[in-house]
């Protein structure tokens, strides 16, 4: 029901069409039981003309979400997703976004490094050469690499660098499931170390974050083009991604500049957009600009804010035309 709730809302004034024609009974029922008044139903699926300016359409969309707030009977959840949404329609200003969030934010957490680990010193030298700043990999270190993860298949170090090795950007949406699944001996392997210390738990943060992202790429559209599940597989799948998640959400209960990429994902997930973009915008200053400017632009198109949307687009296309030409 939340989100059948949730995409009904997050179109508001983007709807073309009369309610008469759009909104039959079960619909209108959906948002009554859920704390919304007859008469906020029909102001949430009033249409604005096409003439209208983006100043005009801002006023509205932000008069009829404080009109929704003000019921009383709304669920938390739906407030809190509410609440974020005018949070940012009442920063922006039409015409004047920019390449940098839209509120600034102290950081309130110093970014961690991942730990690269190599207890037994086997992975060290050729992590170097792999994976180093001034590295130039050859097939004779690719070749090693497998040589070591034959010969030493449950070694700590060897297995991280083999994650690391697969877990770059031009193999995500290749082998997404090989990235799962490596992330995943990895975090066994951790769980059978006796007493860990602080670099083996933090790289257990990082490993978790690995695999969850590796899960959401395998979900992608044009992954799955490439490489169909079949529905128990989606299934499976998706139970795997919530189950990484909270194991990382436990170990790390506040979001994290690392972390947060995945926890905005899982909330579009659940169609919380408004949400997950409060939550970008509070981390903007530490998020990669190219992710921080395609994810904006990607929530706004999620909740159907044509005008915004526009703008994002924009300057995303013309920050990274390269990456733009590449989706």
């Amino acid at each position: 029901m939340l989100f059948h709730l949730t995409k009904l809302l997050t179109s508001v004034l983007s709807i073309r069409c009369n309610v008469s024609i759009c909104c039959n009974g079960p619909v209108i029922a959906t948002f009554l039981a859920l704390g919304l008044s007859s008469s906020l139903v029909h102001a949430q699926l009033s249409v604005l003309s096409e003439g209208n300016k983006p100043a005009q359409w801002k006023a509205s969309q932000v008069a009829t979400l404080k009109q929704q707030l003000a019921e009383p009977k709304l669920a938390s959840e739906l407030k809190l997703e509410l609440q974020s949404q005018l949070k940012w329609l009442t920063a922006w200003e039409p015409g004047q976004l920019s390449d940098t969030p839209l509120w600034e934010t102290e950081p309130q957490k110093k970014p961690w490094d991942e730990p690269s680990l190599d207890p037994n010193g086997l992975a060290g030298e050729l992590r170097q050469r792999l994976l180093g700043p001034e590295a130039r990999p050859t097939a004779k270190d690719t070749a090693e690499l497998k040589a070591l993860l034959t010969a030493h298949d449950n070694d700590l170090g060897v297995r991280q660098l083999h994650l690391h090795w697969l877990d770059q950007d031009q193999y995500r949406k290749v082998y997404p499931q090989e990235i799962a699944n490596a992330a995943a001996k990895v975090l066994a392997l951790i769980d059978g170390v006796a007493d860990p210390d602080q670099e083996t738990l933090r790289a257990q943060l990082f490993t978790l974050y690995r695999r969850g992202r590796a899960l959401i790429y395998r979900e992608l559209p044009e992954v799955l083009a490439d490489k169909p599940m079949g529905e128990a597989e989606l299934v499976k799948n998706g139970a795997e991604l919530v189950g990484v998640f909270r194991q990382l959400k436990k170990l790390v209960e506040e979001p994290r500049p690392e972390f947060v990429l995945l926890e905005d994902r899982m909330l579009r997930r659940d169609h919380w957009n408004g949400r997950a973009l409060a939550l970008l915008e509070d981390f903007g200053g530490q998020v990669a600009p190219h992710w921080f400017l395609k994810k904006r632009r990607d929530i706004l198109r999620d909740l159907g804010w044509e005008i915004p949307a526009k703008e994002a687009s924009e300057i995303y296309a013309k920050a990274f035309p390269i990456e733009l030409a590449e989706e």
